[in-house]
């Protein structure tokens, strides 16, 4: 038993920095995810709200169901480009919350 008790307090220091580094090196992975997922998200939205704004100013005539068409094809190329996954269901949700937000200003 003496024996296992000397071991561990010779070896106390490895083994706490070892353990510390471990919940360190966790942290800084879930924050450098979290930081991914928000600046992702960021440029998803700005792509479409960009996108958007150039189908409003280029298709001045078109019919509001073309004009969107126009945009999710669009803003899904940009975002191909770019190597970021996105969804038909948040890509037109994005882009109907751009809308609105056009009308308001």
């Amino acid at each position: 038993m003496s024996d296992i008790v000397k071991l561990l307090s010779n070896n106390l220091i490895g083994i706490l920095s070892t353990a510390i580094m471990g919940v360190f090196s966790y942290i800084g992975i879930m924050i450098k995810k979290s930081i991914t997922i928000l600046i992702t998200d960021r440029t998803k939205k700005d792509i479409v709200d960009k996108t958007v704004k150039y189908v409003e100013q280029t298709g001045k005539n078109l019919p509001c169901k073309e004009k969107k068409e126009l945009a999710l094809k669009k803003s899904l190329d940009w975002l191909n480009e770019k190597k970021i996954k996105v969804s038909n269901t948040e890509l037109e949700i994005l882009i109907e919350s751009t809308v609105n937000c056009l009308k308001k200003s």
